[in-house]
């Protein structure tokens, strides 16, 4: 199959596209003009068959060219994290691009047609758990108003028939494959400098970023309509992730008692002082509200419908930490990522 991918060179994206390509399909990637030469884009020259187009995903001439010629999309492209000084930018491209590129895909009939979202745009769920069935929620956060924004768009074109799959990953952990660290690992990335920690109740969805990727690979196939799959892998408990970080970085973590209340609290702070100086990915209401409430997912048709089972979130991080860094794209550990 002949798949147009945007995002590629992302976290997710990069892991999406080396399973799409070892699964024998030709993909045609949009990069941005700054990434053309990544190093993650050489890599993955060398695991399959790649055509590199650069472009603005924000121009609808850019998509025109991507889209024109291929038989399916996986549209990963997205600005990710807690900053709220990129507000402006999630718009352009989480939302109004994303809107651009689905409904373009559907008028060219490609089939399918992937959205990767984010379980952001589905929470808090009405009746306390995270289901392909759960209503697109308003959002609190940039990032998941304009996931919810993309997603209220793939569920009106569903709606009306057409081949649109969306995804849902939790929060994505493992180690990256020639890229930066996901937006999760840099949200620990004060955890890891100084090696101390809050002790909170609560815990998270998590996922490997390679059974994602595996997600995208085995909804590659037309003729199925619309559908939609949760990834949310297993719920971690915030003790069990620092557990995890200590097993990886072969370190104690200090870990200071702090009351999901606090936690709250200083995430409201987090939002305002955020608008105006940069404070990194992390901390802000909506993660510490996600956190605490510890809400689960239901993946099981996720599973059932594509034949598969869920890795070990705390395996991955500890992968993550503890494996070659020169599969983390030269970062360092706990170094801040743009």
């Amino acid at each position: 199959m002949r798949i147009a991918v945007t995002g590629g060179t992302g976290y997710l994206g990069a892991h999406t596209v080396r399973a799409l390509l070892a699964g024998g399909h030709h993909v045609r990637l949009l990069v941005p003009p700054a990434e053309a030469g990544a190093a993650v884009v050489a890599r993955l020259h060398a695991t399959g068959n790649l055509t590199v187009i650069t472009g603005d995903v924000r121009q609808s001439s850019t998509i025109e060219q991507l889209l024109t010629g291929v038989d399916a999309v996986l549209h990963a492209a997205g600005v990710v994290g807690t900053d709220e000084r990129h507000a402006q930018l999630m718009w352009d491209i989480n939302a109004h691009a994303t809107e651009a590129i689905l409904t373009r895909a559907v008028d060219l009939q490609l089939d399918p047609v992937v959205s990767v979202s984010s379980y952001s745009a589905l929470f808090p769920p009405p009746d306390g758990v995270i289901s392909a069935d759960s209503p697109t929620a308003s959002g609190r956060s940039s990032y998941a108003k304009t996931k919810g924004y993309a997603d209220r768009v793939a569920r009106r074109l569903q709606d009306a028939g057409a081949p649109i799959v969306v995804t849902y990953p939790s929060s994505v952990v493992g180690p990256a494959f020639h890229t930066a660290p996901g937006v999760t690992e840099r949200g620990w990335a004060p955890i890891v400098r100084w090696r101390i920690a809050p002790t909170v109740r609560g815990g998270m969805q998590m996922i490997d970023v390679r059974d994602v990727a595996e997600v995208h690979l085995r909804v590659m196939q037309s003729g199925r309509g619309p559908r939609r799959y949760v990834c949310g892998g297993q719920l971690a408990t915030f003790d069990e992730m620092i557990d995890a970080l200590e097993c990886g970085l072969g370190r104690r973590i200090h870990r200071v008692p702090l009351s999901p209340y606090l936690l709250r609290g200083l995430g409201r702070v987090s939002d305002v002082v955020g608008r105006y100086v940069p404070l990194g990915d992390g901390l802000s209401y909506e993660a510490a509200l996600l956190l605490t409430a510890a809400t689960p997912t239901d993946d099981s048709a996720t599973l059932q419908d594509l034949g598969m089972s869920w890795r070990s979130p705390g395996a991955a991080i500890v992968e993550s930490f503890a494996g070659d860094r020169t599969d983390r794209g030269g970062e360092q550990l706990g170094d801040p990522v743009a």
